[in-house]
């Protein structure tokens, strides 16, 4: 199998934008509430839980989880 230019260039630019993903899918899962409840309110993310952003966008299970988390907090807001 080989790639063609573009596909390279794309993993290359994707690479490069890379960050050190210090989490792994559980320390993510254990901090996931406080980052989502952080976001649907507007307060600053703590430092702390900064390390879940960056799992997040390298991360496209959490990233999934996540944003069902949110679906579901933002549907409790609705019925309150």
């Amino acid at each position: 199998m080989s790639l063609a230019a573009e596909q390279i260039s794309s993993l290359l630019s994707m690479i490069a934008a890379s960050e050190p993903d210090s989490l792994d899918c559980d320390g993510c899962f254990a901090q996931v509430a406080e980052f989502a409840e952080a976001e649907l309110l507007s307060l600053d993310i703590p430092y702390a839980v900064r390390a879940v952003e960056t799992h997040l966008k390298q991360c496209p299970c959490c990233r999934d989880e996540y944003n069902a988390l949110l679906e579901g907090l933002r549907a409790l807001e609705e019925d309150l």
